[in-house]
């Protein structure tokens, strides 16, 4: 994430409920870093649901759907105690990338693919 920046704390929830409302049912991709482990691919293009940012639990949320419209489910990525959240919106036509670091040391990578407009 080379121009990725940091949000504040305080305007995680606010942004990340903007930022789903704009991106609902995206493609994303949802990778882990364990800090002594590879990266592990725990989803790849399932539709955005949300992202969220939970105060009071303290605790970031993913989720993503898979399946057809008739018969979805849904996968909820949590990380606790979230330390930092950063984001890559270098240009609004190309992927987004949100990173987010764990209390624990792990890092969740959040890549939402947008599709093109092929309206005209």
């Amino acid at each position: 994430m080379n121009s990725a920046r940091e949000l504040p704390s305080e305007t995680w929830s606010e942004y990340l409920d903007a930022l789903s409302k704009e991106l609902l049912n995206a493609p994303v991709s949802i990778e882990v870093t364990e800090p002594a482990g590879p990266t592990m691919v725990e989803a790849r293009r399932l539709a955005l649901q949300a992202l969220a940012y939970d105060r009071r639990d303290d605790v970031f949320e993913v989720a993503a759907a898979r399946g057809g419209p008739r018969v979805p489910s849904v996968l909820r990525h949590l990380v606790d105690r979230p330390q930092r959240v950063a984001v890559d919106t270098s240009t609004m036509l190309a992927p987004i990338t949100i990173s987010v670091e764990g209390s624990d040391g792990a890092r969740t990578v959040i890549r939402v693919e947008r599709e093109p407009d092929i309206s005209g």
